[in-house]
């Protein structure tokens, strides 16, 4: 039986090669267009429950232990203000690295978290969220922004 950090592995990869090919077929806004389909719904059915009735910082806590069960290693850190609930996600380990070594492409590219940030974005509206770091750009970690208004 496949352990879960093979099979993330294994889902990364394929949804990268899917964008790859639908990318040949249609082009790049297309390709992500079909890749979204669907998904900023699934986003809020995972991400919903962990944010609600608490501040992004122990949401995104929460889902650190299944993130490690899945291979990646990060940390959340609360960076909220008197207006804004706000945290940011220190990365390690890179999905659009692995999913691209997988594939054996020579240049990585960050379409994976660009998607899971754009279904976030659709899923919560009220919500910010930016890339600040990317391993795909070289650097030793990706940081990761996410915001919304207080509701205190």
């Amino acid at each position: 039986m496949e352990d879960k950090k093979a099979q993330t592995r294994r889902m990364l990869s394929e949804r990268l090669q899917r964008y790859l090919e639908l990318r040949a077929e249609h082009g790049a806004d297309k390709a992500r267009e079909i890749l979204l389909d669907g998904y900023p719904q699934r986003q809020a059915a995972r991400i919903g429950p962990l944010i609600t009735g608490c501040s992004l910082a122990e949401g995104i806590g929460k889902a650190l232990p299944r993130f490690e069960a899945m291979g990646f290693l990060e940390e959340a850190i609360d960076v909220s203000t008197d207006t804004e609930d706000a945290v940011l996600e220190a990365c390690r380990t890179c999905m659009c690295l692995m999913a691209a070594e997988d594939l054996g492409l020579e240049e990585p590219l960050p379409i994976l978290c660009e998607l899971d940030f754009e279904a976030t974005r659709r899923a919560f509206p009220e919500m910010t969220v930016e890339s600040l770091r990317r391993q795909t750009d070289g650097h030793h970690v990706c940081a990761f922004r996410y915001a919304r208004p207080r509701r205190d």
